[in-house]
């Protein structure tokens, strides 16, 4: 793939590679990074425990993940809202991740924790980042 990149960088025009690869391929990593790791993984330390060294196991970190609802957008990513399932159980298909979560709520009950509504686009999610920013920002400090 290097050597593609670089080969097109001779043959278009390096700002053509900027606008239509590199530009689009930071925004797409960006926008996983927000999805996967800051709204999955972080920013409700108040409803979700944390575990560390021998407490942790596979189960309860598939536990500490959060389901999210991305409102229009649930379909572009494949409901990959339906995380909890996905960590407890990754060889599930996308395409029945919705229907396994379904499944699942029972058998999980208080382990389950139901994800807050969306409107069309996930807007909710802008609070959600700003705290969990706030908090890393908080630890940094603490840490030095």
């Amino acid at each position: 793939m290097a050597a593609l990149l670089v080969c097109l960088n001779f043959v278009m025009d390096p700002m053509q590679m900027l606008k239509r690869y590199v530009v689009p391929y930071w925004i797409n990593v960006m926008w996983l990074d927000l999805v996967t790791y800051l709204l999955h993984h972080h920013g409700h330390e108040d409803k979700l425990p944390w575990y560390r060294g021998k407490e942790w196991s596979y189960l309860r970190g598939g536990l500490t993940t959060l389901d999210r609802d991305y409102g229009l957008i649930n379909n572009i990513h494949h409901d990959i809202g339906t995380h909890v399932i996905h960590h407890l159980v990754p060889q599930i298909p996308n395409y029945h991740l919705v229907e396994a979560t379904e499944a699942a709520k029972p058998v999980l009950g208080k382990y389950y924790r139901e994800p807050d509504k969306s409107g069309p686009l996930p807007l909710h999610l802008l609070g959600i980042l700003a705290k969990t920013i706030e908090a890393g920002l908080v630890y940094k400090q603490l840490s030095f």
